[in-house]
């Protein structure tokens, strides 16, 4: 049902709907125009929710099943009337979508034997492909010419010329090809974890050095968007923001002085301009960006989401909690939330269990709090995290610092204790080496808060090494993934110390 769900989401986007074609390709009053309806007003989700609406109206035995395969199929079938130009996307992408349908009707009328109007048709779509600079489908379209001009119309300054042309873009795609498959080597080992992988940055250096003559000599858009990428691995890797921050910029120039709208690469080093501004502590350069960047994301999309945890990150870092909320709750209430990618829909329930943390303890006030977030219960959150919790080196130590702070909120010292105590081990096994350290630290600062009978003061005292050590090493300069601290450490520590009594508590010892 996910994949019906989609389409008929991409359709409802257009003006499909509103221009009479939908009512000639499903017909009216049809099971599969109840169906599509459903889905549209979001009656429908699941397989389970259209047996339901079936059940009782299928009186003549025709099974959901079918109903379904049927209307799947109409909707592909009227894909190419989608009205891509008045979509909210770049003139590179709606130039993407127009050039592969008429070089599906030039290659229809090719294989009818309608040479005339074809090739007169991919002539012009080659000027287009070169100035979008569509690669793969600017070398198609000059091996058919290629193939025009010698076997058919035995035209020797025409095939010349479109000869030298298939060389050129032969020697472009072999580039562009090789920076794609080296970016997605690199990035495989990246997209569920948030731990820092030393070998992956070592890799793309060698990779990079292979790339960089490649982009010297060559300004093809999709060899530099994925070679300046590989540079980035490198850089983000080893958290050197200073050096990520001046690639971005670099590449946004670029990409800006291109004759069209880039799109895409415009998004990525936007994104990870603004995690720059993020670890290096300049919120006002963030926001900035922030601002500045939103048209280029396409609200709903998956990069639009992540632009959201970004700002999320921001606001929690420069103590501005309740517009985290508000934000928190603008993108959970966002249509179709849940059924977003594993990464995105994860993320905000780790963002939801730290913001009723700073709600029980007061950062933000009760009489906002509505919603999902008044029914957070961290029993459950635990239960809604399976991706993340398997990344011991990454999103994982958020999720077990926040559980902590929870039992500390609550007053629970047994549970305190336990909890502190389950991630004694943890630490020695996942946090040894020098891309947690903060982590840590911080994780030893809490293991102290029980050796101390949870008394402020004492707590205090104890973990006065911890701190500085901390501290020592600030967010800017540390080996770790932006992601992991949705708090900074010392802002955390300090709202923790904050919370404690000024007596001592006892607390039951396990044996």
């Amino acid at each position: 049902m996910r994949d019906l769900v989609e389409l008929v989401g991409l359709i409802d986007k257009t003006k499909l709907k509103g221009s009479g074609i939908l009512q000639a390709i499903i017909e009216p009053g049809s099971k599969m125009e109840q169906l599509y309806i459903a889905i549209a007003d979001r009656q429908v989700q699941t397989d389970d929710d259209a047996a339901t609406m079936f059940s009782s109206k299928d009186q003549n035995g025709t099974s959901l099943m079918s109903v379904k395969s049927k209307l799947k199929e109409r909707l592909l079938d009227s894909f190419f009337l989608l009205h891509f130009k008045e979509a909210n996307f770049s003139s590179r992408q709606k130039a993407f979508y127009e050039c592969y349908k008429k070089w599906a009707t030039v290659m229809t009328l090719l294989s009818r034997n309608a040479k005339t109007i074809g090739i007169d048709l991919l002539e012009r779509l080659l000027r287009h492909t070169v100035q979008f600079e569509f690669t793969e489908l600017t070398l198609d379209i000059l091996r058919v010419l290629r193939l025009q001009y010698s076997i058919v119309d035995g035209d020797v300054k025409k095939y010349e010329a479109v000869k030298v042309q298939c060389e050129q873009y032969e020697a472009i795609w072999m580039m562009e090809n090789k920076a794609e498959k080296y970016y997605s080597e690199l990035m495989v080992q990246f997209t569920n974890s948030k731990s820092t992988q030393l070998e992956v940055v070592e890799q793309a250096k060698v990779y990079y050095a292979e790339l960089e003559p490649f982009m010297a000599e060559c300004s093809s858009f999709k060899l530099h968007m994925f070679g300046r990428l590989v540079q980035m691995l490198i850089y983000n890797g080893e958290n050197d923001y200073v050096n990520t921050a001046r690639l971005c910029e670099d590449a946004i120039r670029f990409f800006d002085q291109k004759k069209y709208d880039s799109g895409l690469p415009l998004q990525v080093f936007y994104y990870n301009l603004i995690v720059c501004y993020l670890q290096l502590r300049e919120f006002e350069k963030g926001q900035a960006v922030i601002n500045r960047c939103g048209y280029y994301f396409e609200e709903g999309t998956f990069n639009w989401f992540k632009l959201q945890e970004l700002f999320f990150l921001l606001a929690m870092h420069s103590g501005h909690y309740e517009e985290a909320y508000w934000l928190y709750e603008k993108v959970v209430n966002y249509p179709r939330f849940e059924d977003k990618a594993i990464q995105i829909t994860e993320m905000w329930k780790i963002y939801q269990a730290y913001l009723f943390f700073f709600i029980k303890i007061g950062k933000i006030p009760q009489g906002i709090v509505s919603g999902k977030i008044s029914k957070f219960k961290i029993t459950r959150f635990l239960n809604e995290i399976p991706l993340f919790s398997k990344d011991k080196r990454g999103m994982n130590i958020s999720i077990l610092i926040v559980q902590i702070l929870h039992s500390l909120a609550d007053k629970n010292y047994d549970q305190t204790a336990e909890r502190i105590e389950g991630i004694e081990k943890y630490c020695s096994r996942y946090l040894r080496d020098n891309d947690t350290y903060r982590s840590n630290c911080f994780i030893k600062m809490l293991l102290q808060i029980p050796q101390a009978a949870f008394h402020r003061e004492a707590v205090a005292r104890k973990t006065d090494r911890y701190y500085k050590m901390l501290r020592s090493v600030p967010l800017e300069a540390a080996r770790q993934a932006h992601e992991i601290e949705i708090v900074p450490y010392e802002v955390l520590w300090e709202t923790t110390v904050a919370a404690l009594d000024l007596k001592i508590h006892k607390f039951k010892t396990t044996t």
